[in-house]
Parts: structure tokens; C-alpha cells; sequence
């Protein structure tokens, strides 16, 4: 196996997978998700949005930079 960096898109992707199984799993018990999982689940994907919105913003500063200095 090999080592994933905490924060990195990686983790983001094994985590994600992850969440998936477990409503795939959820589908077939038809259970209850927990408030708590709930919330988990809520603050890790308004994390995800928000670090794809600073990488967003740095991508575009980068290409701003380049196209000023060409």
C-alpha cells in the first residue's frame, strides 16, 4: 500500500470513494444515516468546495501572470 498526504487530492478521491460505498450500502439496508455522519458528510464536501475554489483561484492568477509577461 501506499502513503497518501493528508490534504492532498488523493485523500480527497479515497475519501469520496469511500462515502460512496457507504451509499451503496445504504441503498441496500435502506437505513438511517446519522445526523452526525450527516453533518460529517456536509462539512467534508463545503471543505472540498472550498479548496477547489483556491486551487481555482491560484490556476487563474498563474495564468493571469503568464499572459502578462508574454
Amino acid at each position: 500500500m501506499f502513503e497518501i498526504e493528508k490534504g492532498s487530492i488523493e485523500e480527497a478521491i479515497m475519501i469520496l470513494q469511500n462515502l460512496g460505498l457507504k451509499m451503496n450500502e445504504f441503498e441496500k439496508t435502506n437505513s438511517m444515516i446519522s445526523v452526525e455522519k450527516y453533518k460529517e458528510l456536509l462539512e467534508f464536501t463545503i471543505a472540498i468546495a472550498t479548496k477547489t475554489s483556491e486551487i481555482t483561484d491560484t490556476i487563474d492568477e498563474m495564468m493571469e501572470d503568464i499572459q502578462a509577461n508574454m
